[in-house]
């Protein structure tokens, strides 16, 4: 993709500007691919690493070109909000940054996210082959059956699973986001990070939410496993106080064409 292509695709009206800022990157299940860029970028063909040295280069030489695009977007959508986009500091020293994210990770609400992933990891390689749905184990239905084959409480289950898994790394990535706009806030007083470090949190407050309904979900078809789940819940709903507290105004913020 080229400048010229990324330009023509911007000039297409149904577009809403910025909106995959906002959002959880489930494309497949998003109703507003139409309308983002971003998918419409990806849709016209993302560079494959192919065998040959040649091959290899070329793809690698087009990913820093959408590298390169994407920045550009991101200073647009800074312009669009009215806001100065943060420029690469001089001064800027890869070992202090390690040692700031470092301190990101043994944050509360860091240690509360991967231990939640840890938990699901370990709750499905538990359970995953000793609760059955009918005749069919909860393995067996994730991993060998078509969708189109399954009842309306399988098709519930394998919904309620998929979320599970989606947002199991969803949290973790968007909260180290969130958190680390925050730190940037604090030191550059920039409203670009400020307005990222929100609507992050509110991204990561949605996706603990749709989580938490999809465990209440399976709680309902495997009450055997109650008990087991209940401790991923009350970590799921702890975390949820966490961000509110720590981004208190993350659960207003409107994303553009998703809450309005």
């Amino acid at each position: 993709m080229n400048k010229d292509l990324l330009f023509a695709l911007i000039q297409n009206p149904n577009l809403i500007p910025g909106i995959y800022n906002y959002c959880d990157g489930w494309c497949d299940k998003c109703s507003f691919n139409s309308n983002c860029l971003n998918y419409k970028m990806m849709d016209e063909g993302v560079p494959e690493l192919k065998e040959s040295d040649s091959e290899a280069s070329t793809a690698m030489d087009n990913l820093d070109e959408m590298f390169q695009l994407s920045m550009e977007l991101l200073r647009q959508a800074a312009k669009d909000l009215g806001m100065e986009f943060p420029d690469t500091q001089e001064d800027f020293d890869p070992e202090i940054e390690d040692e700031k994210d470092n301190l990101i990770f043994k944050s509360q609400i860091m240690v509360q996210a991967d231990q939640y992933s840890e938990l699901v990891d370990d709750w499905f390689a538990n359970f995953e082959s000793s609760l059955f749905i009918g005749s069919s184990s909860l393995k067996e239905l994730l991993d060998f059956q078509d969708l189109e084959d399954m009842s309306d409480c399988q098709k519930e289950i394998f919904s309620a699973s998929e979320k599970i898994h989606w947002y199991q790394f969803i949290i973790p990535s968007k909260l180290f986001r969130s958190l680390r706009s925050k730190v940037n806030t604090e030191e550059t007083a920039n409203e670009f990070y400020e307005h990222d470090s929100v609507a992050s949190a509110k991204v990561a407050l949605l996706s603990i939410d749709n989580s938490i309904d999809a465990w209440t979900c399976f709680m309902k078809y495997f009450p055997k496993a109650e008990d087991e789940m209940l401790p991923i819940l009350l970590l799921l709903s702890g975390l949820r106080n966490l961000v509110d507290i720590v981004f208190p105004e993350s659960k207003d913020f409107i994303r553009p064409g998703f809450d309005i």
